[in-house]
């Protein structure tokens, strides 16, 4: 949500100086791609969502499990990242067209500020460690929150206490405290493994036929995501991937990793808050946000999945 509140005032700027109008239908396609690249396209990356937040605790919480930024990276960007991305891109096009036009007068930026340059060498930094997370293994978590520290500091850092306490959305830490909490709820009472075997009898879970397990692991996952959104799906999700994993045959991680593809592609605009947020700030009616989501999903899902299906079996995942 951070992100697309820094966004949608550079995407109006653009547009305006493209002659493109609010309530257009073009404006509107590019009001939906910062809300939908921004949480779709993120769940490729670790750290960059709530929902991989939330599957990457419960998974440690509950199994012992430590996620790495490069092979998460690796697993997802390729068909979740680069190819869902340029459907999107298509998809936007096609649903939104517009007519842009060359800007005639530029402004040219102002120098970058001393404080600017520190916190671009800063940012560059925490992006190596993230990387290179195999090699010193210093978790994603703890790098970014050494980084806000120091953004924090007297005369070091950036803001002020003010800034911070006014700018900083502690619902959303909560939040994620309390997911974190369901997931070790759910494990520690029983009501994971309850459900687990109430799916085991309903959904076509078989070690003989692996595309259709992974169809079918999929399909649970968009289930959960109509009633718990995506932020509340890894929590109970990655506490049933045992009693799956047990079922299909797949390591245990795998299973736990096919949950991004279903968890990150909603069906309907509120299964996923940031892109209601994007929709409330570019004043798009629902009706188009529903269009782009179901044309998404459907595109996902018929031609990602058996690619992201290819791909998990490529690195020896399934």
């Amino acid at each position: 949500m951070g992100r697309i509140a820094l966004l949608m005032p550079v995407v109006a700027a653009m547009a305006k100086r493209a002659g493109i109008k609010d309530g257009t239908r073009a404006w509107y396609g590019l009001a939906l791609a910062v809300g939908f690249g921004t949480f779709q396209l993120s769940a490729t990356i670790l750290p960059a969502n709530v929902p991989n937040l939330v599957m990457s605790g419960a998974a440690e919480g509950a199994y012992g499990i430590h996620l790495n930024y490069l092979p998460y990276l690796l697993l997802h960007t390729p068909v979740l990242g680069w190819l869902k991305g340029a459907l999107l891109i298509v998809l936007i096009c096609g649903l939104f067209p517009g007519k842009p036009q060359a800007p005639r007068e530029l402004t040219p930026p102002e120098p970058m500020s001393r404080a600017e340059k520190r916190l671009a060498w800063m940012l560059a930094v925490v992006l190596v460690m993230w990387v290179s997370e195999s090699w010193h293994g210093i978790g994603p978590a703890w790098t970014g929150l050494a980084a806000a520290v120091i953004t924090l500091l007297p005369r070091i850092g950036f803001i002020s206490g003010d800034e911070f306490a006014s700018g900083v959305n502690f619902r959303t830490c909560l939040y994620v405290a309390g997911i974190l909490g369901l997931a070790m709820t759910v494990t520690q009472t029983g009501i994971g493994d309850a459900v687990g075997e109430a799916l085991l009898h309903v959904m076509p879970l078989d070690p003989q036929a692996p595309f259709t397990s992974f169809l079918a692991l999929t399909g649970i996952t968009t289930a959960l995501n109509f009633i718990m959104t995506a932020n509340g799906v890894p929590a109970l999700y990655t506490t049933l991937a045992q009693s799956f994993s047990e079922a299909t045959g797949f390591p245990l991680l795998s299973v736990i990793m096919i949950q991004v593809l279903g968890y990150s592609t909603p069906l309907l605009p509120y299964q996923a808050s940031p892109i209601v947020v994007a929709m409330a700030l570019g004043k798009v009616p629902a009706r188009a946000g529903m269009l782009l989501c179901i044309a998404l999903a459907l595109a996902t899902y018929f031609v990602l999945l058996p690619l992201d299906y290819a791909w998990f079996s490529v690195l020896g995942k399934l």
